[in-house]
């Protein structure tokens, strides 16, 4: 009676792993694709600074394509960094803005490296670093 049951069920679940597997797949985007340069860089360095000043940087976001670049969104990794990108997208031979900034106060002194993603129209997403020092002047 066993063996009956598992022979009745054994089909459901490949059938049910085989729709999850196909699930799982995300869908490739397909072209065109916008264009996204960061023409001062994609890594910023604050330097040295005194641990309870904020930091905060523009990065420049240009683009060279032929259809408009609209960021859908950009990511941090923590919780002490934030961003803010364009609303509007830049339309052909554009630039504008990437705003980050982060707020070290109260952590150790010391070097820090963060990342931000930045999601777009573009064929790729692009990462950023933004890294400095802090210390606490007494």
């Amino acid at each position: 009676m066993k063996t009956y049951m598992y022979l009745l069920v054994l089909p459901l679940f490949l059938v049910s792993c085989q729709q999850k597997a196909k699930e799982a797949e995300a869908p490739k985007p397909k072209g065109p694709f916008a264009q996204i340069e960061f023409p001062e860089g994609t890594d910023y360095n604050t330097g040295n600074y005194y641990e309870k000043v904020i930091q905060e940087h523009g990065y420049p976001v240009y683009n060279p394509g032929k259809i408009p670049l609209v960021i859908d969104s950009v990511i941090t990794f923590c919780g002490c960094t934030s961003a803010s990108a364009p609303k509007k997208p830049i339309l052909s031979g554009e630039t504008d803005t990437i705003y980050v900034k982060y707020d070290g106060n109260g952590f150790v002194e010391g070097t820090f490296v963060k990342h931000i993603r930045v999601f777009s129209n573009a064929e790729n997403s692009v990462d950023l670093t933004f890294r400095g020092a802090y210390f606490d002047p007494q």
